[in-house]
């Protein structure tokens, strides 16, 4: 039997706005035959006091697995002090000191594209938690940098502490989305209301899960009512724990909610929930990274 080969892991910098930035970035081998255009590129945030490294053992590597079975190159930025400035206007250390995250991540893609032959219009980001609020600031600072975006345990700021609400309600490039969002979640409500560590450093006000999803298919100019069913496994099999609401299922930017109820503030694998007393559950039965690639089409369906 063959055995598929490790994916490798080196670590980067690059210098933006004249600060030192670092990532690291998994590579696999390219599917055969390598599209023309580049292989896909994932992006993925981490979440508060976390790194890039530290982010993709968090997930159980399963963000990892998608450098070799889809060809793709994964890429996890560190963030500055290991904080983001985000869509959430709050005092933080990178926005305390103008951190500019945005070009960072323009830098990022093209660093890529120029090292690793990626697609540049096949970039997809991911964030956690606080990474979720980093991907929130690229969906309204820079749209049409996206092919699709996925948002875990991760809730819109109320206007008063969104950075970004001068863009305004309507986006100019629709975006693909996955939001997953477990009910059990401790940090931050799915009901919604003030994000916190059980009730320290507060974040501020934030909208329900349910209404963070109608708001991101608003911006892609869906009006028809969602539809919610159970999660499917890809052979069929239902994932009780788990429900997708789906808005604008037969446009070109849909809008999917996972709820993962009972689930907590985790990226969801079949491997890991790492710090249960703190964050709550994780759900085996829900992959994140596997429906982020057949929902984005990474890999061949």
């Amino acid at each position: 039997m063959a055995v598929s080969p490790v994916p490798l892991v080196e670590r980067g910098e690059l210098t933006v706005g004249g600060r030192r930035r670092t990532y690291v970035v998994v590579t696999g081998r390219p599917r055969s035959p390598v599209p023309p255009s580049g292989r896909p590129l994932v992006v993925f945030f981490h979440g508060t006091a976390q790194t890039g490294n530290g982010i993709r053992h968090f997930s159980g590597d399963s963000f990892d697995a998608l450098a070799d079975r889809a060809g793709a190159v994964v890429v996890y930025p560190d963030g500055y002090r290991r904080d983001w400035n985000g869509a959430r206007d709050i005092d933080t250390p990178a926005q305390r000191h103008g951190v500019d995250d945005v070009a960072f991540f323009t830098a990022l893609v093209e660093e890529m594209a120029a090292r690793h032959d990626i697609d540049a219009d096949r970039v997809v980001t991911v964030g956690f938690s606080l990474g979720g609020q980093m991907v929130m600031r690229l969906l309204h600072d820079v749209p049409e940098r996206l092919a699709a975006a996925a948002i875990i345990s991760s809730t819109q700021p109320d206007a008063a502490h969104f950075s970004a609400a001068h863009r305004g309600p309507d986006a100019s490039t629709p975006v693909p989305m996955l939001l997953f969002h477990g009910t059990a979640d401790p940090l931050a409500p799915y009901q919604g209301g003030i994000v916190s560590v059980h009730g320290l450093f507060p974040r501020g006000l934030h909208l329900s899960a349910p209404d963070t999803a109608a708001y991101y298919a608003a911006r892609n100019g869906i009006s028809a009512a969602p539809v919610s069913e159970p999660l499917r496994q890809p052979g069929g099999a239902k994932v009780p724990a788990v429900t997708v609401t789906t808005y604008g299922g037969d446009t070109d930017a849909p809008v999917a909610l996972f709820t993962v109820h009972g689930g907590g503030h985790q990226v969801h694998n079949a491997v890991r929930a790492p710090l249960r007393w703190l964050l709550g559950p994780g759900c085996r039965g829900l992959v994140c990274a596997d429906v982020i690639a057949r929902r984005f089409a990474l890999v061949p369906r």
